[in-house]
C-alpha cells in the first residue's frame, strides 16, 4: 500500500509539471496573435515597398519631395527610408522571437514545459501586445507618409 501511495504521487507530481489547461489556453491565444501580427507585419512591410517604389518613380520626374513630418522638416526618400529600417529591424527581431514561440509550442506539445517557459509565454505574450500597437501606429504614420508625399492610393495595396 505504501509503494501504492508513492507511486500515484510520483505520477501527480509528474500531471503537475506539465502545462495546465490555462496555459495550454494562453499558449493558444499567443500562436493567434503572433499569426495575425505577423500578417500584418508582411502586409506593412509590402505597403511601404510598393510605396517607396512609387515614390522613386515619382522622384525621378520631379525631383526630392520636401515635407514637414512630424514636425520636422525632411523629404519623402528620407522618411520612407528611415520607417522602412525601422520596420527591418523589427521584423528580423520578430523572426527570433517567433523561433521561441514555436520552441514553446513543441515544449507544450512534448509535457516538457518548465518554469522558465511560464516567464517565456508571458514575455513573447507582451511582445505581442506590443508589437500589435506598433504595427497599428506604424500602418497610421504610412498614410501620413503616403498623404504628405501623394502617393497615389490607386497604385499601391493600401
Amino acid at each position: 500500500m505504501k509503494q501504492y501511495i508513492t507511486i500515484m504521487a510520483f505520477v501527480g507530481l509528474l500531471i503537475s509539471c506539465g502545462p495546465s489547461e490555462v496555459k495550454k489556453e494562453n499558449m493558444r491565444n499567443l500562436v493567434t496573435e503572433w499569426k495575425n501580427n505577423s500578417d500584418k507585419l508582411i502586409s506593412l512591410s509590402e505597403k511601404i515597398g510598393d510605396q517607396t517604389f512609387l515614390l522613386e518613380s515619382k522622384e525621378e520626374g520631379s525631383g526630392v519631395i520636401e515635407i514637414d513630418f512630424n514636425g520636422e522638416q525632411s523629404n519623402c526618400e528620407d522618411e520612407y527610408s528611415a520607417m522602412n529600417e525601422e520596420i527591418s529591424a523589427f521584423i528580423e527581431e520578430w523572426k527570433v522571437n517567433s523561433f521561441q514561440v514555436d520552441e514553446l509550442t513543441g515544449k507544450m506539445s512534448t509535457g516538457k514545459w518548465t518554469a522558465e517557459d511560464d516567464e517565456s509565454l508571458e514575455s513573447l505574450d507582451q511582445k505581442a501586445k506590443e508589437a500589435d500597437l506598433t504595427i497599428e501606429q506604424w500602418l497610421v504614420d504610412l498614410e501620413e507618409l503616403r498623404k504628405k508625399c501623394d502617393i497615389n492610393p490607386e497604385n499601391t495595396n493600401s
